[in-house]
């Protein structure tokens, strides 16, 4: 997006991670691998879904291309490479391809019977989330919350997750006085989102990714720009407690790039991971990073 694109301009020195490992409080990034794919539609990926295996995946970028392939692994289960299986198109309600500020998909979440929704930033009525019954599917969109037409062009819906009863939890990364506005939307017969809590905004951070984990709990990923590099946060919030987020990674300025999706799934030892991955905004002093942290 332009303001991502003029960021990526602005921190020429921040834009390559600085070496090192980053300082967090917690446990920190135990593993971090770049994804160097080719293609015009490759990068500037802005949400992932890491299916329970922890290898098979789907990555979206923020320009309608969703990408579904497998993380290779070696014994540690370290990333050791990805497979692309397949690209596909996000799609309108006609059918039609996505361009433009219309295309600028930011949040990813799969619901237990496979129906994909999508969040889309942009502002006015192009903010709005949609269902896709398999990738490549037209857009059905949803009903759209009446605070959704007010949202800046870039400021509106990134963070999207789904619950294990199937509601939808989204907030903008815009604050509304000091506070970010947590709206809900039950996929199993409901009619409206309706705002269920409110997480403070804390620092300069603002809400770009966010999943429910296995145990329930909801995983907001956040970033700051402190000039001329990026900050990621993670924070676990329980459910019915929004008011209440506990920080449980900070990465040092310029440790990691621009990490914008997340995905927190559990290893066949039943450590907790959370996953992201890093938009590098089309930049080329950028890079698309896919980092693991160790949450338990």
């Amino acid at each position: 997006m332009p303001r991502r694109r003029f960021l990526g301009l602005l921190g020429l020195g921040a834009t390559l991670p600085f070496q090192g490992s980053a300082q967090i409080t917690g446990q920190g990034p135990e593993r971090l691998f770049v994804w160097r794919g080719r293609g015009a539609q490759f990068g500037g990926f802005s949400a992932i879904h890491l299916y329970p295996d922890r290898q098979h995946f789907l990555a979206m970028s923020d320009r309608a291309w969703l990408f579904a392939g497998r993380l290779i692994r070696d014994a540690q289960d370290q990333i050791t490479g990805v497979e692309t299986h397949a690209i596909h198109p996000v799609r309108g309600p006609s059918g039609e391809l996505l361009e433009g500020p219309a295309g600028d998909s930011e949040g990813l979440a799969l619901a237990s019977d496979g129906t994909l929704y999508i969040a889309f930033e942009g502002g006015g009525q192009r903010t709005r989330v949609a269902a896709y019954a398999q990738p490549g599917a037209r857009a059905r969109p949803l009903p759209r919350h009446s605070d959704f037409a007010r949202m800046p062009d870039n400021g509106a819906l990134e963070a999207l997750a789904i619950d294990a009863r199937d509601r939808l939890h989204t907030l903008p990364e815009t604050a509304t006085n000091g506070v970010f506005p947590v709206y809900r939307f039950d996929t199993r017969g409901g009619q409206n989102w309706r705002i269920i809590g409110h997480v403070p905004r804390r620092g300069s951070f603002v809400p770009v990714g966010a999943d429910f984990g296995p145990d329930g709990n909801f995983y907001l990923l956040e970033r700051d720009f402190r000039l001329p590099a990026f900050v990621s946060r993670i924070s676990r919030i329980r459910p019915g407690q929004w008011d209440r987020p506990q920080t449980l990674v900070q990465t040092r300025p310029g440790a990691l790039d621009n990490h914008e999706g997340i995905s927190v799934t559990r290893d066949a030892a039943g450590q907790l991971w959370a996953t992201t991955i890093s938009d590098d905004n089309r930049f080329f002093l950028q890079r698309t990073e896919i980092a693991e942290f160790r949450l338990d």
